[in-house]
Order: structure tokens, then sequence, then C-alpha cells
């Protein structure tokens, strides 16, 4: 609107070109048509053909008023549609041969222009023309640069938005994998927790259940006899501790059946009567089933130590199936309730058991009925690596 007010009063100072002032009609029409070329171009160019009937009906000469066509015209082919775009081109070869036409039979001067040399009238003749086509194109040409730096701008905002993208994948993919290790790290260290847990536990209770028996030996060679074993079971005991904290605990490789056999052994040396009984076909186990029924066995055996009735033997059994192992466990006990880990120490024992064997595919229980605590674990087997659940 500003520049349509600058260019009405432009048109309306009393300017001597040479050139004849414009109606108050044709410099309203002149006026309208600039403030609208961005508004809307159509309305523009109507707001043209306007100007020109104005100023062929009252007989006008050219003036001012007439740049408002090459505003137009320029505007209009940069930022109207295509179809606009279109009509501005027609618009301008229309209204540049309606003025040459308009020009030719009105204007002396041109008259002298177009009857003089050939070169000189075809120069006449086609300028208005040209001078509205070349507006036009300049306008095209201006359009095509402002769509090529747009589309530049798109494409780094793209490229930029992608970069954005893939920095934030990245870090999602960083905060996973941290997230990941970490998991990975808490696991490793439950699973060390957990196996201390049932190898001190176990060792613990073997001695102190040698070192209590000793204050009744009379016997200088049994005496000496529990004494190497309260020694044997602790430099076992520190060995597979320091597997544990290394994280090798027997990882990758195979456990031999007999190995259960050295913790019931280990039991009997403790002074505690094991009646110990075996079904099936042995198998040699590999690295998870194995551990996980070395670390069961020797947590039920501790139980029972710990809880047991003196005097009272511990059965064990061993029923080795086609497809997986099932160690039970039962004795004794003077107090129902003080076989129940959550009245007597953490616990930690019998919920290990029943995570590490659910880790497996396994199963665990433990109950206590008519004084007699059973336990049964079921540890599929891992031949070769591979779990049968």
């Amino acid at each position: 609107m500003a520049w349509a007010a600058l260019a009405a009063l432009v048109f309306l100072l009393p300017i001597d070109l040479e050139l004849q002032h414009a109606s108050l009609l044709a410099v309203l029409a002149a006026a309208v048509a600039i403030a609208l070329r961005r508004v809307s171009p159509t309305a523009a160019m109507a707001m043209i053909v306007v100007l020109g009937v104005v100023q062929v009906g009252g007989g006008e000469r050219p003036s001012l008023v007439d740049l408002a066509m090459f505003v137009v015209i320029g505007t209009t082919a940069v930022v109207g549609s295509r179809g606009e775009v279109v009509a501005s081109g027609v618009l301008a070869f229309v209204a540049g041969v309606s003025a040459t036409v308009y020009l030719a039979s009105t204007g002396f001067r041109f008259l002298l222009l177009i009857n003089g040399p050939r070169d000189q009238a075809f120069l006449a003749m086609a300028a208005p023309v040209t001078a509205l086509l070349g507006v036009w194109a300049g306008g095209i040409a201006l359009r095509a640069f402002r769509s090529r730096d747009r589309e530049s701008e798109r494409r780094a905002d793209a490229e930029a938005a992608a970069f954005r993208a893939e920095a934030v994948a990245t870090e999602a993919a960083a905060t996973a994998t941290r997230a990941i290790d970490e998991a990975e790290s808490e696991r490793i260290r439950a699973d060390i927790a957990r196996d201390v847990h049932d190898v001190v536990g176990h060792s613990l209770a073997v001695i102190i259940a040698q070192a209590d028996s000793v204050p009744f030996l009379d016997d200088e060679a049994r005496i000496r006899e529990v004494s190497a074993t309260i020694a044997s079971t602790a430099r076992s005991s520190l060995v597979e501790v320091r597997q544990v904290l290394g994280h090798i605990d027997g990882s990758g490789t195979d456990t031999d059946p007999g190995s259960l056999d050295e913790i019931v052994q280990g039991i009997r040396e403790a002074g505690v009567d094991v009646d110990h009984s075996r079904r099936g076909a042995l198998v040699t186990l590999g690295p998870d089933s194995g551990t996980a029924a070395r670390r069961v066995l020797q947590e039920m055996l501790t139980n029972a130590l710990r809880h047991g009735a003196p005097g009272h033997p511990v059965v064990v059994r061993e029923t080795w199936r086609s497809a997986d192992l099932v160690l039970e466990v039962e004795n004794q006990v003077v107090d129902s309730a003080a076989a129940v880990p959550s009245t007597r120490g953490s616990g930690r024992g019998l919920t290990g058991m029943q995570s590490r064997l659910t880790t497996l595919g396994g199963s665990f229980d433990a109950a206590v009925l008519d004084a007699v605590f059973a336990a049964r674990a079921r540890i599929p087997f891992d031949v070769h690596g591979g779990t049968i659940r």
C-alpha cells in the first residue's frame, strides 16, 4: 500500500518529462494495480486492463502511470502461480501490441518513427512488446533464482535435520549400549555375589561343624584328621572364591558328575551322616548346568547342616533323567521355623537357588513337613552348550 500511495503521488506530480499528465481515474487504476500486485496478481492484472481501457477510452497519451504495467507484469512473473505467470506473459504481449497499434493510429511522433527507415520502423513497432516481455522474462529469471535458493535452503535444512536425527540416533544407541553394559555388569556382580555366598556359606558351615567337634575328640589322630579337613575345606573355598572373583568359576568347562560326590564327601567329613543314592545314567554337565548343580547341592547341604537335627542323617538323592537332573535333600529339623530362611539368616541362599534355576529353565522348591525339611531342584542339561528345556 505504501508503494501504491507513493506511485500515485509521483503520477500526480507536475513533473515535466514531455509526457501528458494522466487522468485521476488512470492514476487510481495504476495505484490499485500496484497495491494488489502481491496480494492478488490476478486482480492487479485486471486493473492493468482497466488502466488500458481508461487511457484508450479517454484518448490519453503515454504517461508515468504506464510504469504500473511493468511493475505488475514483472511482480506477477516472480510471485504468481504458474497460471498467473502465463497470464502475465500473455498480458505483456497483448498490451505491447495494443500500445503499438494505439500509438500508430493516434500518435504523430510515433507515425514519424514507423514511417522512417525500415530498421527504425521495426524497432519502434517492436519496442512496447519487447519492453514488456523483457520485464516478464526478467521476472521469470528472478523466480528461477529464488526457487533454486529455496531448494538449496530446503536441502540444507533436510541435511541438517538428517544430521540431527543421526546424532540423536547415535546418542540413543550409545545410551542403550551403556544401559546394556550396566545391566550386564549388574548381572555379573549379582552372579558373583550369589556364587560367593554359596561357596563361602557351604565352606564355613563345614568348617564350623568340624571345629565344634574338636573339643569332644580324645583321639589325637582324629583331631589331626579334622584339622586337615578344615584346612582342606578352607583352601578349596579360597580357590573357588578366587575363581568366582576372576569370573571364571568353571566357565567353558564341563562338570563331571563326580564333583557332586566330592561335595557330599565334604559333608561326611564334617561328621554328618549322609545317605546318598543315585539313579539313572550319569551325564557330563555343561558349564551352566554344571555350575548350577554344584552350587545348588552345596546350598541345600549347607542348609541341612545349619538347621538339621543333630544325630539324624541327611538324605541326598540324585535322579539322572533323559533331559535333566533332579536333586533332592531331606533332613530332620528340631524346629520347623528354624529351617525357614526368613527367621534365621538372610534367605539369600534359597532365593538365589530359585533364581539361578529359573534362568536355566529349571525349578526349585522347599518345604517343611512333619519336622522334615525337603528341598528339590531340577536342573536341565546343558550338554555341549545347549540347554534342553
